[in-house]
C-alpha cells in the first residue's frame, strides 16, 4: 500500500512537471514572438502586448483595447509615410506559361523562377498565366465547372449575401446545385467550402496540375494529403481545397482597396457623384497557410498586402474562432499592395500570412475557382511570429475538425 502511494505521487509529480514544461515552452515562444515582432515593426511593446491579450478577452472588454491600439498604430504610421495611392501599387512577379515551350520540364520551370525572381520567390506573391489551357478547362468531364456543379447535390454551407461587409462566415446551408442555380439567376450568393473536394479528394486534380505544383511548392498536393493519415485517417490532412463560386458584377471592376464596396466617379459635366456596384467578395484577411489559388471560370480580382503591414490595417482575430485574422480598416490606400486580376486558367501564389481581399468582377456570369491551402511550418512562424503564436488554439480546433467551413 505504501509503495502504491509513492508510485502514484511520482506519477502525479511527473505529470505536473510535464504540464509546467509545456506551458513554459508556450510562454517562451510567445515572448520570443512578441519580441521579434516588436523589433521588426519598431512599435510599442505595451501596445503589442495589450492588443495580443485583447484577442482573448470578451468583446465588451477586448474591443476598446483593440481599437486603442489601432488608433495609435495608424497615427504613427501615417505620420511617417505621407504618400498614398498609386505610388504604393506594386507589380506582381509573373510566370507566363503560355510563352514557355510545351516541352519545358517542371525542373526547367523551377530553375527559371529561381534565376529570374531569386530563390526566395516563394516569400512573395507570384502570378501564373495559363496554368490551365482553354481546352483543358472546357473538358466535358470536369466536375468543377458550371454544368458539373449544377448536377452536384452535396449539401454545403454558403453565404446568402456575399456583398455584405465583413461576410467571412457562411450563414446558410443547402444543396450545391440549388445554390449555383440561384447564382445563374442573379442572386449574390457565394460558396467557399472545402467539403466538395474533401468528399471527393481526386477533384484536386481539377484544381491544379499536381506534378508541376509539387515541383514548385513541395509534396503537399496528392489526394492522400486531403484524406488525412494514420489508422482510419485519424490524423487530419494538412492540405484543404476549398472551392469558391459566386455571381460576378457586370461593369466596374472596382478598386479592391476601399471597403465595403467599390465605387467609380461619375460626372455630368458639373458635379461628380460616386456610383457603387456592390459585388460578392471576400474581405481583407490573412491565414496561416500557403495558397495556390486557381481560376477555373470567370474572373476574380485579388488585392494583397505584406504581413509586415499587419499593424496598420486594423487587424483582429477571427470573429467566429477560426484560424485567421481579419482587417477592419476602411481603406488600404496607405500601404503598399499588389492588385491582380485572374482570368480562366490563371493562378496566384499567396504566401503564408499575406493579407488578401478577393472581388468577384467581370461580365455578370458565375466565377469558379479553387484554392489549395497547405500548411508550411517554417513560413508559419517566420512570416508573422506574433500571429502564429496567437492563432495556435484556433488552429488546433480546425485540425481536429471542430471549426471547419
Amino acid at each position: 500500500m505504501h509503495k502504491q502511494i509513492i508510485t502514484n505521487e511520482k506519477k502525479l509529480t511527473r505529470s505536473i512537471k510535464l504540464k509546467n514544461t509545456f506551458f513554459s515552452i508556450i510562454a517562451l515562444v510567445w515572448i520570443t514572438s512578441i519580441t521579434s515582432f516588436i523589433y521588426k515593426t519598431k512599435t510599442s511593446p505595451f501596445l503589442v502586448l495589450q492588443w495580443s491579450l485583447s484577442q482573448f478577452l470578451p468583446l465588451s472588454i477586448g474591443n476598446p483595447l483593440t481599437k486603442y491600439a489601432w488608433r495609435h498604430w495608424n497615427t504613427t504610421y501615417v505620420a511617417k509615410n505621407e504618400y498614398y495611392d498609386s505610388n504604393l501599387r506594386l507589380e506582381c512577379p509573373t510566370l507566363d506559361l503560355t510563352n514557355m515551350s510545351s516541352s519545358s520540364s517542371h525542373d526547367t520551370i523551377l530553375e527559371h523562377l529561381d534565376t529570374t525572381h531569386g530563390k526566395d520567390w516563394r516569400d512573395r506573391p507570384l502570378l501564373f498565366r495559363g496554368l490551365w489551357s482553354k481546352s483543358e478547362l472546357e473538358s466535358s468531364e470536369r466536375h468543377l465547372s458550371l454544368s458539373g456543379l449544377l448536377k452536384e447535390n452535396l449539401s454545403i454551407p454558403y453565404f446568402i449575401d456575399a456583398t455584405a461587409p465583413h461576410a467571412l462566415t457562411p450563414d446558410a446551408h443547402g444543396p450545391t446545385s440549388d445554390i449555383v442555380l440561384n447564382m445563374t439567376k442573379g442572386h449574390m450568393h457565394k460558396i467557399g467550402t472545402q467539403f466538395l473536394v474533401q468528399t471527393s479528394p481526386e477533384l484536386i486534380r481539377e484544381v491544379v496540375p499536381i506534378d508541376l505544383i509539387a515541383t514548385l511548392f513541395g509534396d503537399y498536393f496528392q489526394p492522400s494529403h486531403i484524406r488525412g493519415s494514420g489508422p482510419f485517417g485519424m490524423f487530419p490532412g494538412l492540405t484543404t481545397v476549398p472551392v469558391f463560386v459566386a455571381n460576378t458584377a457586370a461593369g466596374d471592376d472596382g478598386d479592391g482597396e476601399s471597403l465595403p464596396s467599390s465605387c467609380t466617379a461619375m460626372t455630368d459635366g458639373t458635379t461628380t457623384t460616386p456610383q457603387c456596384h456592390p459585388f460578392p467578395r471576400t474581405d481583407l484577411h490573412c491565414e496561416p497557410i500557403g495558397n495556390v489559388a486557381v481560376q477555373l471560370q470567370g474572373k476574380k480580382q485579388w488585392t494583397l498586402v505584406s504581413p509586415k503591414y499587419s499593424l496598420h490595417i486594423q487587424p483582429a482575430a477571427s470573429p467566429d474562432g477560426r484560424a485567421f485574422f481579419a482587417s477592419y480598416s476602411d481603406s488600404i490606400h496607405h500601404v503598399p499592395r499588389y492588385q491582380i486580376t485572374l482570368g480562366p486558367g490563371d493562378a496566384l501564389w499567396v504566401p503564408t500570412w499575406w493579407w488578401h481581399r478577393v472581388d468577384y468582377v467581370g461580365d455578370g456570369g458565375v466565377a469558379i475557382g479553387g484554392s489549395v491551402f497547405h500548411f508550411r511550418m517554417f513560413d508559419f512562424f517566420r512570416h508573422n511570429p506574433l500571429f502564429a503564436t496567437l492563432v495556435i488554439p484556433a488552429l488546433i480546433k480546425e485540425a481536429v475538425g471542430i471549426s471547419t467551413q
